[in-house]
């Protein structure tokens, strides 16, 4: 006969896989209600910890892995900054990985299985597949010590932290609008992500309470890319009837952009008004200096960190923890009132 799971006890009192693990390992955590539940569970399943799970969670490699997509992204340096600051103050090393396409799954079940790592902050915007996620809670008898960035409330299955990208291209829009712009495009984000959807709605959303038309002709592929925004610059300049203003997914786009149009001889801002978002290290530099939206970068990074370590030494109460940071405008000079 198979053995019950922590998964079985879970489906048998209605609750979820780490209100398990919290009713048994700190029972202090939960309500008698639940404990009573959990317990009735357990006792109706012959439910015993395995010893492997327990003596696994005891192993201390005081490391966690962080993956990235792109290693090279001048985007993630800053958030780097905040894992590694919060990292050193409780004593733990990090590893940084730039597993290579369809790689990322295997890299984090390899390392914590072997107990190379303690916990895994993913920053490249992956999933864990479900088979993936419920083997690791086994091993774990409750949540693993995986924290991700998403772009998403809710579009990751583990705990997570976020901004509003909704609302984030809305305060982008309405930087544009206050400075009088009424013809506005967007070189969108990348495909089959959430921050494209949500960014360019936000900038829809300002458009519309200002009373402004979307033309859906100013609103070209972009990407995340300085290549990207080149190419988003392309279509631009193929435009008969161009907008005032371009509101780029993020700062490197923005800077692509700019750089082909001065190629053809096309002044920012005094031409065209060009706005990014994350601002990075060098959107103070750039010139002209980039308006842009500012994400917490550094401080996100010290949150995926700080709840990371929470999981390894169970402290987290939340079912799924999710933390969402807040963003604001960072106006320069790449953006220019209209009159």
């Amino acid at each position: 006969m198979k053995r019950p799971s922590i998964g079985d006890v879970a489906r048998q009192a209605g609750v979820s896989t780490a209100t398990v693990s919290r009713a048994i390992n700190a029972p202090e955590t939960v309500t008698e209600k639940t404990r009573r539940k959990v317990q009735e569970a357990v006792d109706a399943l012959h439910y015993v910890q395995s010893e492997t799970a327990r003596n696994f969670k005891k192993q201390r490699a005081n490391t966690v892995l962080v993956v990235a997509a792109d290693i090279g992204n001048i985007y993630y340096s800053e958030i780097f900054r905040g894992i590694q600051r919060r990292a050193e103050a409780s004593s733990y090393s990090t590893i940084i990985a730039n597993p290579s396409p369809g790689g990322t799954q295997d890299l984090i079940l390899s390392n914590l299985r072997n107990a190379r790592v303690d916990g895994v902050i993913i920053l490249s915007g992956h999933e864990i597949a479900d088979h993936d996620l419920e083997l690791l809670q086994q091993l774990y008898a409750g949540p693993p010590p995986i924290v991700a960035m998403s772009e998403e409330r809710g579009y990751m299955r583990v705990p997570h932290i976020l901004i509003d990208n909704e609302r984030a291209g809305y305060v982008a829009g309405r930087h544009l609008i206050e400075m009088g712009h009424t013809r506005i495009g967007h070189a969108y984000g990348p495909h089959r992500t959430p921050v494209r959807r949500a960014r360019a709605n936000g900038l829809r959303r300002a458009m519309g309470e200002a009373g402004i038309a979307v033309n859906d002709t100013w609103f070209f592929e972009g990407g995340f890319s300085a290549i990207g925004g080149r190419a988003a610059a392309q279509s631009f300049l193929s435009l008969k009837d161009r907008p005032t203003a371009i509101f780029c997914a993020n700062d490197e786009a923005a800077m692509g952009f700019i750089s082909q149009l001065h190629r053809y001889g096309i002044s920012v801002p005094d031409d065209l008004s060009v706005m990014g978002f994350d601002d990075i290290v060098l959107a103070d530099t750039y010139v002209p200096g980039l308006s842009t939206v500012h994400q917490p970068k550094e401080e996100m990074g010290r949150h995926a960190m700080n709840l990371v370590l929470d999981i390894i030494e169970g402290r987290t109460k939340a079912e799924l923890p999710i933390i969402e940071l807040p963003v604001h405008l960072v106006p320069r000079e790449s953006v220019a009132r209209i009159t």
